[in-house]
């Protein structure tokens, strides 16, 4: 059973930056994880107890487009071993058979949100940076506005000449 899972967002961060914060983050939720040439590799994403009736391999590509950032995963789930022998050990009882396919549709559903949270944590990251940095500029902005209408004041009450205001506003302009 394949499947996929996907996210675009807004950010200017390179797809190095995001795939090395991936990387991280996936580490931390699975059991191995491979990253080369753009192509980030996770295998058993969010193991549990019932982990043991899957196998899931997931293939993560970054596609930066111009502002945007696409990350695709595509998943490759399927049952373990251990699902086939739990399989065949319930199958000549009423109900036990039904125990491994409940467990392995549910890890499916674990699988997904589990890419779903480091992708959003990625988005978090890298929009948030964003942010933070034109929220710094327009700041800049505010503070240079605010420092020249005091120092218009000043000249319209004589205490800068034309020539001394002129002077101010360029380096306060030059410093933006």
């Amino acid at each position: 059973m394949k499947f996929d899972v996907s996210r675009r967002f807004q950010t200017k961060a390179s797809g190095e930056e995001i795939a090395k914060f991936l990387e991280d983050s996936f580490r931390k939720d699975s059991n191995a994880v491979n990253y080369n040439s753009g192509i980030l590799t996770v295998e058993l994403i969010n193991p549990t107890f019932g982990s043991i009736n899957r196998k899931d391999t997931t293939i993560v590509e970054i596609k930066p487009k111009d502002d945007d950032t696409l990350l695709v995963a595509n998943v490759e789930y399927k049952p373990s071993v251990w699902f086939w022998i739990f399989l065949l050990c319930g199958l000549f009882t009423t109900v036990a058979w039904l125990i491994p396919i409940v467990f392995y549709l549910y890890q499916k559903k674990t699988v997904k949100n589990g890419i779903e949270e480091v992708f959003t944590r990625a988005e978090n990251e890298f929009r948030g940076a964003k942010k933070s940095s034109a929220k710094a500029s327009s700041n800049s902005s505010e503070d240079v506005a605010s420092q020249l209408e005091k120092l218009a004041v000043l000249k319209e009450k004589g205490i800068l000449t034309d020539e001394e205001f002129a002077e101010q506003k360029a380096k306060l302009l030059k410093n933006m």
